[in-house]
């Protein structure tokens, strides 16, 4: 998946969430929607229901009621409070469900502590700021907002021990395979569903609108504020596998991927400028990063000695699993475990070859994406029994669609007006 693992049960430095700029859009206070969000229950604009605001932010349910999605404005401190005052009662039972549950696991308070702050402090100063803002109106306090931020990597922790998860999958398709020319991304986050598929009704969209940049969409359950899966206000998105199969050095002293991939999202307009803000920046431990905007897709192995963009498939074609792929460059020899067999982890060569059948190549629709990332490994594809939850993002309309499994079906969430700066 794209967590990493705690080397010792010391639960690393996640993955972080989001960032920027957002002014007026349709559910804007004063704007000439107004009047249909002002109600909770009120559908506006795009089918997302208003629900409750607070200090400026505003809480929607998708159209269906299965997920949150907020829209954050303002300093990050600001939209800590707008997330806390929103969100007070969900944060408080999310907290409460996961730390009896990773406590049952054997996880003890002292570890939980030691984890959730250690995440902390890898974070940027408006991260730290966010999460401090989210502990002043929650009604709860630091300890437990950081150990909410904390669960589920604890969680997953707890799942898999020292074990890197071998699971998360990602695909782009455009130009030649897309029915369109359009690009779509589709991606498994994997770890353990049987586990984990009682928090997915915590799964929700944060949009974040800081007073500069590009404001960010952050796809992870409440309160988790890395990022694992985003988009930005320009299209780009950016999805991320864990890499330590591959790799797996901890490099002390360097800053949290997920804090790094704020900024990213916050400061990049495209593929080229996020690829080259991460391939100037040593990563504190290994990821595969899919990088895709309205043009194009690369997959970006950044391990923690160096980075490199791998080159597509096929034009139009990325598509990137849980280790790097052969060939490496010859700097590389020694420095990297080669992956596992075709025959122990089929996953890759099941999306190349059926990305490239009859029955998908050329054809590709957000629906059909929907299909091919319902292929079971056995039967050709990458789903298995630890697919939590999937995502697919279309950049050009910055639309995204959700699937919780066991949870809820596939729901459509547009994002264009909430990015609107």
């Amino acid at each position: 998946m794209n967590i990493r693992i705690i080397p010792s049960l010391l639960l690393l430095a996640l993955l972080l969430s989001i960032t920027a700029g957002c002014i007026d859009n349709a559910y804007s206070k004063g704007g000439s929607d107004q009047q249909e969000v002002s109600e909770e229950g009120v559908q506006g604009e795009g089918g997302l229901i208003f629900i409750r605001d607070f200090e400026g932010g505003r809480a929607f349910r998708t159209k269906t009621d299965r997920y949150w999605v907020l829209h954050l404005s303002g300093s990050w401190m600001e939209m800590g409070r707008q997330y806390g005052g929103l969100m007070n009662d969900e944060l408080r039972l999310f907290h409460d469900e996961i730390v009896a549950d990773i406590s049952a696991r054997g996880v003890s308070k002292e570890m939980q502590h030691s984890v959730s702050g250690e995440m902390y402090e890898g974070y940027s100063p408006g991260l730290k700021d966010l999460l401090e803002g989210i502990s002043l109106t929650s009604g709860m306090t630091m300890d437990e907002v950081l150990i909410t931020n904390a669960g589920v990597a604890l969680l997953t922790d707890a799942i898999l021990g020292d074990t890197p998860p071998g699971a998360c999958s990602g695909i782009a398709v455009w130009d030649g395979y897309t029915e369109d020319g359009r690009l779509i991304f589709g991606r498994n986050w994997d770890i353990n569903r049987e586990a984990m598929k009682k928090y997915m009704k915590y799964l929700s969209v944060v949009v974040y609108c800081p007073d500069e940049r590009y404001s960010v969409a952050n796809i992870h359950p409440l309160g988790n504020v890395y990022l694992e899966t985003g988009m930005n206000s320009d299209g780009l998105f950016i999805e991320l596998n864990n890499g330590e199969f591959s790799d797996k050095n901890y490099p002390a002293g360097r800053e949290d991927t997920s804090s790094f991939l704020v900024t990213v999202l916050t400061e990049s307009r495209n593929v080229t400028e996020a690829v080259d803000m991460l391939k100037n920046t040593p990563a504190d431990i290994s990821y595969i990063l899919q990088i895709a905007d309205p043009d194009g897709a690369v997959s970006l192995e950044r391990a923690t000695f160096d980075a490199r963009v791998r080159n597509p498939e096929d034009d139009g074609l990325v598509i990137a699993v849980n280790h790097f792929i052969p060939p490496y460059p010859q700097e590389w020899e020694g420095k990297v475990q080669p992956p596992r067999s075709s025959e122990e982890d089929p996953r890759y060569d099941n999306l190349l070859s059926l990305a490239g059948s009859w029955e998908y190549k050329g054809l590709f629709t957000p629906s059909l994406m929907k299909d091919f990332l319902g292929v079971p490994m056995e039967s050709g594809g990458a789903w298995h029994d630890g697919t939590v939850y999937q995502v697919i993002a279309v950049p050009e309309s910055r639309t995204v669609w959700l699937h919780a499994i066991d949870y809820a079906d596939w729901e459509e969430v547009p994002l264009a007006e909430l990015l609107r700066q």
